[in-house]
């Protein structure tokens, strides 16, 4: 039984003391000690990061007056179902690096990295399962399956350019829904009306296709990226985000762009050259716009929540999203 200790819901600073809480309640969740694959969980657990996923949960909730100890789980919960799927992210995608990093694909055999992984899936259940509340965890399932099957979705996908529309149908499975989970799951921990679950769930998932965009435009940086990784991933594994799909429109008969679509191997003087005509089109630009319209669409859906102290601080971190690209 996963129960959030009563003190930490009286603190004079009530959101960072309880995302506090929330790190406490996920380094429990493994044992460092007991095996090293553990211990690499643990660390990547530990590692930190903006945590936006659970501040975004706890925020909500206590807008929408969610009982905190099962919020606090839930919290957890989706910030232990975000890690489990970078792990299997990297795998995918043969990444060496996240956030400066080595990944545990680097250091460990793939079998490896996969049972880390669906260890901290087991482990996302089990937070999720410690709220009690079925409609939360029906959400937290939902979701899961939304993530698995865009990316069984993609990756099945036929070589060539796909078009704007399945893009947006990708990265809305691929990380959208998470934010979506993060801000319409502590709805139904309280009292929140169907309709002010249903702005929560909305204002979500908008943020969340914003954070996408600017992280594919994050990945056309020169040099590492402060994504920690190296520039232009997504290009080298031949995956078209929206940057590359804007300048598509502009040059369709770029033969270097139709080559990685078709999945062929450029040389890295090739490829350099290619992501310096993307950042020089004005694709980088029309991406930031995009992911701005996704952020305006996620504030007026934030307006229908109801007042409290919460939404200034849920607005600052919708806008902190697209700040990251400046």
């Amino acid at each position: 039984m996963i129960t959030a200790p009563p003190s930490l819901l009286t603190l004079t600073n009530p959101f960072e003391e309880r995302l506090e809480q929330v790190e406490a309640l996920l380094a429990a969740q493994v044992e460092a000690g007991r095996s090293p694959l553990e211990t690499a969980l643990a660390q990547l657990i530990t590692a930190g990061g903006k945590r936006l996923r659970p501040r975004l949960a706890l925020l909500t909730g206590s807008l929408l007056r969610a009982d905190p100890g099962p919020l606090l789980c839930l919290a957890a919960a989706v910030e232990m179902l975000h890690t489990a799927t970078l792990i299997h992210d990297d795998l995918v995608d043969g990444a060496g690096l996240r956030r400066g990093v080595e990944t545990l694909n680097v250091r460990w055999p793939a079998a490896a990295s996969v049972l880390v992984g669906d260890h901290a899936f087991t482990r996302a259940a089990r937070l999720a399962l410690a709220t009690g509340s079925l409609p939360a965890i029906d959400l937290f399932t939902e979701t899961m399956a939304r993530m698995v099957d865009g990316e069984i979705t993609h990756l099945t996908r036929a070589p060539g350019i796909i078009d704007q529309e399945a893009y947006y149908t990708w990265i809305g499975a691929k990380t959208a829904v998470l934010f979506e989970l993060a801000a319409a799951a502590p709805a139904l921990l309280g009292p929140a009306e169907p309709a002010q679950a249903a702005a929560a769930r909305r204002f979500g998932f908008q943020i969340g296709m914003a954070f996408q965009v600017v992280d594919d435009v994050l990945d056309f940086s020169p040099g590492p990226s402060n994504l920690g990784k190296p520039a232009g991933q997504d290009l080298r594994q031949g995956t078209l985000t929206l940057p590359a799909l804007l300048y598509y429109q502009t040059d369709p008969d770029d033969p270097d762009l139709l080559a990685i679509a078709s999945r062929e191997q450029l040389d890295k003087e090739i490829l350099e050259r290619l992501l310096a005509r993307i950042r020089g089109s004005g694709a980088l630009e029309a991406a930031i716009e995009t992911a701005q319209r996704y952020i305006s669409e996620g504030l007026e859906a934030l307006d229908r929540l109801p007042e409290g102290p919460e939404r200034p601080l849920l607005e600052v971190l919708a806008r902190s999203i697209v700040d990251r690209a400046k």
